[in-house]
């Protein structure tokens, strides 16, 4: 016995299932992109507080920050974006 399958059918399910990867495919990527963008803020927020705190805390207070405050001044350029 042979089985035919109705080409309408068939070609509908398919046509489902790639716009479904697809779909599925551009959310993983906007994910990816957003999980780099993060990283990628995340190691600057690192490299200015690396640099920040070579500085003396003469040159922190006539830039406005204070020693303590550092890591919060930071963490809210980082979240200003």
């Amino acid at each position: 016995m042979q089985a035919r399958a109705n080409t309408q059918i068939v070609g509908t399910s398919i046509g489902w299932t790639l716009d479904r990867a697809r779909h599925y495919a551009g959310r993983f990527a906007t994910r990816v992109v957003e999980f780099i963008d993060a990283r990628a803020d995340a190691y600057a927020a690192a490299c200015l507080y690396e640099e920040l705190s070579k500085l003396s805390n003469a040159e922190l207070e006539r830039r406005g920050i204070q020693r303590g405050e550092l890591h919060r001044c930071i963490f809210e350029t980082l979240t200003r974006r």
